[in-house]
């Protein structure tokens, strides 16, 4: 067994350790490039929109309307 004082210092230079590896990893992380978000691809505007979609926001006209007390 260990005498208390051995003990701590073992845990110390250990939490040391372990702290500066962390840091080393976040700075090394810093570092790496980061990809830009992905932007949505616009759609070309002589594309047709698909039939469901035009239902849709025909649908949703009628509700806007309807909640607007016309």
């Amino acid at each position: 067994m260990l005498s208390s004082w051995v003990r701590w210092l073992l845990i110390g230079t250990v939490g040391l350790g372990v702290s500066m590896y962390a840091m080393d990893t976040v700075r090394v992380a810093s570092t790496l490039p980061v990809p830009p978000p992905a932007q949505a691809r616009e759609a070309p505007k002589d594309q047709k929109q698909p039939a469901n979609a035009i239902a849709k926001a025909s649908q949703m006209d009628k509700v806007a309307d309807a909640l607007a007390g016309n």
